[in-house]
């Protein structure tokens, strides 16, 4: 029960900051949310690296760190593209796929199999997740499946939720070879530095322009360092197939907090999504 909670914790820090980009898009292109928040969230893993203890690091961790780096920063990219090149409703509810991806990904990597109830309850979260991003008005749900062949950022997406189901598996095994916290703090400092000199060095965005949204980027960055920890301490404590479909309860929240600051419709209409939701959490917490 203790990862259930770190889960739905991991899932409304990751909403949080859904809604916080959501706003920035308004007035800020991708590129510049993104240096933004990974330039402000190097203090706060810095911080967290510092008093946090370095265990023992084998060939195993360090072959699984090098492994995970790209998959990483790639998925990371191809995320914020893909926002900029499609729709949130013909992009986001891909992500509910990863979980599915993760069964596989995590019986070749980790050993971990699911059991049929478990199985259930991950099928139940895709399901509901993806048709939290719909109304009635978008006529087809397959509509975002049939944007893969159509849409590149939907492509792009759908892309991402696969890397994220290597990612994340992979990454649980250098956790286990060392230490969540560890891991979390060590592996996202390298990845953020990487990233942003990266944007710093192919965009137009700047060190200057990054400086002059601090409250933005401490509140995103925190988000961002708060997100990891959690995840990393959820993720060492059950099948990371069951840990990531309760994380996607994200979305649940994102739409939650979407109607209370946003005042978005149709949130009547989302209901039977979220309960499809907690009948799949209630079976991987108590049957998976």
């Amino acid at each position: 029960m203790h990862w259930f909670l770190l889960a739905i914790l991991t899932a409304v820090a990751v909403a949080g900051r859904d809604v916080s980009v959501k706003k920035l898009s308004a007035k800020h292109s991708a590129m510049e949310i993104a240096a933004i928040e990974l330039f402000w969230s190097i203090p706060f893993f810095l911080f967290g690296l510092y008093f946090t203890q370095v265990p023992p690091l084998d060939d195993v961790f360090w072959w699984n760190f090098v492994i995970a780096f790209p998959f990483n920063c790639f998925s990371y990219l191809l995320y914020v593209i893909a926002l900029t090149l499609a729709p949130l409703s013909l992009t986001v509810p891909l992500l509910s796929f990863t979980p599915v991806f993760v069964i596989l990904t995590g019986a070749l990597v980790l050993n971990e199999h699911v059991n049929i109830y478990g199985f259930c309850g991950i099928i139940l979260i895709v399901l509901s997740s993806y048709l939290l991003n719909f109304n009635k008005a978008q006529k087809g749900y397959l509509k975002p499946i049939i944007a893969i062949y159509t849409e590149k950022g939907s492509l792009l997406m759908f892309i991402v939720a696969f890397l994220f189901s290597i990612a994340g598996v992979v990454g649980k095994k250098a956790i286990v070879h060392s230490s969540p916290l560890f891991f979390g703090y060590f592996f996202f400092l390298v990845c953020n530095v990487s990233i942003l000199c990266g944007i710093l060095l192919c965009s137009k965005v700047t060190v200057p322009r990054i400086l002059q949204h601090t409250n933005a980027g401490i509140w995103l960055g925190s988000l961002f360092f708060v997100h990891i920890m959690f995840h990393c301490l959820a993720i060492i404590g059950t099948n990371a197939a069951y840990m990531i479909s309760i994380k996607r309860s994200s979305i649940l929240f994102s739409v939650v907090l979407g109607w209370l600051f946003f005042k978005e419709e149709h949130f009547k209409f989302r209901g039977p999504a979220a309960f499809l939701m907690f009948i799949g959490a209630l079976l991987i917490t108590f049957l998976g």
